[in-house]
């Protein structure tokens, strides 16, 4: 009975204090909706970026007897290779070189003399490459000609293997399938937006912060001088200590409700299709950010230096997590991964993108034991320092 007192005493406390209320439901909201609207184009999955033709220089010379090569002609009168490829015929290597400096040409390829010969005669299909200034166009082309090398060297093989015979089945065989079907992996072809990704991680820095409300909580009654005339009233040190942690556990899931609902409700935030899974591990989230604050204000004398390691611990977590800006995922993955945000966050956004079970379990396993050892740590140390004036 005294617990719950204690429990709704502070409630009452809380709610009526209209700094923690703008810290705690304004404040995310507003963060949300002006990082959402000025990054929009800087975070989240974008569609698939449109390829540019590339001018590809190629030198065809004739050689040995023989005239350009007519296996090069054709394939480059592919509709499918038209649409990435633009040939521009160049005299000699030296032209092709030139034009790659001055920026004519994004890539240029040369054919050996005789190149048709080689071929036909069993020899293996070569050609030599030229890059360009431009990664993307280096990519683009030398993909096209790799790929028409390792159709036309398979060929040979199958024929050196299996007889001529091979490329009369080969040439039965339907062509109208998809050779390579582009799409989203891991996502159900869904993407998420800017919103999306700074609600999720407001939302876990802002649980962080919930930290700053135990600190407040639990110095309160020292800054006032009443610890001690409570402790001398018939109510257990655990009692009012428990009390006041589960006050501010309660008004943790409140704000945490509130910013899911109306981060939907305002901005059309899509949380994705597994609720309450979101919520347990908001409720984790809570659980490791209050037990890590617990254990900092127990070895803290005052409640400012409380407050401040709480503060530089939230933002560093926050930030490492890449939850303020994009990071490489090198460090996401590595530093980022020390931090309690990284496991969460991963999770949400993976729910938002209606991925795998199998590919959340994972993190929910990692964050389920980071609160077990903080909640060891928390009663280890209420027991060495306790909770008293």
């Amino acid at each position: 009975m005294n617990t719950w007192t204690i429990m709704i005493y502070e409630l009452r406390r809380l709610f009526r204090s209209r700094s923690m209320l703008l810290n705690m439901f304004l404040l995310p909201l507003v963060l949300i909706f002006l990082l959402g609207a000025s990054l929009s184009g800087v975070v989240g999955v974008k569609g698939a970026a449109k390829i540019d033709p590339v001018r590809v220089a190629v030198v065809n010379p004739s050689g040995e007897g023989a005239g350009p090569s007519a296996m090069i002609a054709a394939f480059l009168k592919l509709p499918e290779v038209q649409k990435v490829i633009i040939p521009q015929e160049a005299e000699s290597r030296q032209a092709a070189e030139s034009g790659l400096r001055a920026g004519k040409y994004g890539y240029a390829v040369i054919v050996p003399g005789g190149f048709d010969s080689e071929v036909q005669s069993g020899k293996k299909a070569q050609l030599e490459f030229i890059l360009g200034k431009n990664r993307t166009d280096n990519m683009v082309a030398g993909t096209a000609f790799d790929n028409f090398l390792s159709t036309m060297n398979y060929k040979q093989a199958a024929v050196a293997t299996l007889g001529p015979e091979a490329l009369t089945v080969s040439a039965s065989l339907p062509a109208d399938h998809e050779a390579v079907k582009l799409g989203d992996l891991n996502n159900g072809g869904r993407t998420y937006t800017a919103s999306q990704f700074y609600a999720a991680s407001m939302l876990l820095m802002f649980l962080l912060y919930s930290g700053i409300t135990v600190t407040s909580s639990l110095f309160s009654e020292k800054d006032n001088h009443t610890l001690h005339r409570i402790n001398s009233m018939p109510v257990k040190g655990s009692e009012l200590f428990i009390g006041k942690i589960l006050g501010v556990g309660i008004v943790s899931i409140v704000q945490c409700l509130a910013i899911i609902l109306l981060s939907n409700w305002l901005f059309g935030v899509y949380w994705g299709n597994r609720p309450g899974l979101l919520l347990l591990f908001c409720l984790l989230m809570i659980i490791a950010s209050m037990t890590l604050s617990i254990v900092i204000c127990l070895f803290s004398k005052t409640a400012a230096s409380a407050s401040s390691i709480i503060s530089v611990i939230t933002v560093c977590m926050t930030f490492l997590s890449g939850g303020m800006a994009p990071l490489p995922d090198a460090w996401v993955n590595t530093i980022g991964a020390v931090t309690i945000n990284h496991w969460v966050l991963q999770a949400v956004i993976r729910m938002m993108l209606h991925s795998e079970l199998s590919q959340i379990l994972p993190n929910l396993l990692i964050i389920s034991i980071i609160c077990l050892v903080m909640f060891s740590a928390v009663i280890f140390s209420y027991r060495k320092v306790g909770y008293h004036e």
